[in-house]
């Protein structure tokens, strides 16, 4: 999959509305979404509606968004746009067209919500990251990774696995340059 820049693949959406870059963008984006809207408390059958939701207002609206960096990250208008989706079904809307006509997104930005985008852009960043890496990984070292990533020490691990702490620390010092690397370049790709 090419990953154009954030900018420019939202230029492409909003200029063509091409079916080929609304595919990369939820590509991209719905697993974002998606933990947005978990971290609202939505009981975990009804996230999956709310995502899909979500994902038919950006359609319709991002032709008529203008991406202003000074004003704020793409992913703060996608996280109004979840906060607005998983409001307006707890104000039980009962028609599709009368939840399109009254939905508004706000402008701005509560410091609470704010927070909640943040961490969970950085941990979908995270993720999306590691499903890249541990592929090229040996089991134990993709596993040794894991467990620290979870907190684990080092000796559970080492006893866990059966294999020495200095070769948990050793895989620890390969993985980690190559996971900030990457999650860099996927904030300058993504936002």
């Amino acid at each position: 999959m090419k990953h154009y820049t954030r900018q420019t693949l939202l230029q492409k959406i909003k200029d063509t509305h091409s079916e080929d870059s609304w595919n990369e963008f939820v590509t991209i984006y719905r697993p974002y979404i998606y933990h947005v809207i978990r971290s609202f408390g939505v009981k975990y059958d009804e996230i999956e509606d709310h995502v899909q939701n979500t994902l038919v207002i950006c359609w319709k609206k991002l032709p008529e968004f203008n991406y202003e960096p000074q004003k704020g990250c793409f992913r703060y208008w996608l996280c109004r746009v979840a906060k607005s989706m998983v409001y307006n079904h707890g104000q039980k809307f009962s028609r599709r067209a009368e939840l399109d006509k009254k939905i508004e997104i706000p402008t701005t930005l509560s410091p609470e919500i704010e927070e909640i985008s943040d961490r969970e852009w950085i941990d979908f960043i995270t993720k999306m990251d590691w499903d890249n890496i541990k592929t090229d990984l040996s089991k134990n070292a993709r596993l040794s990774f894991e467990a620290l990533m979870e907190g684990e020490s080092l000796d559970s691990i080492s006893e866990r696995l059966s294999i020495p702490r200095n070769t948990i620390s050793v895989n620890k010092k390969r993985i980690t340059p190559k996971m900030v690397k990457k999650i860099q370049q996927l904030k300058r790709e993504l936002g």
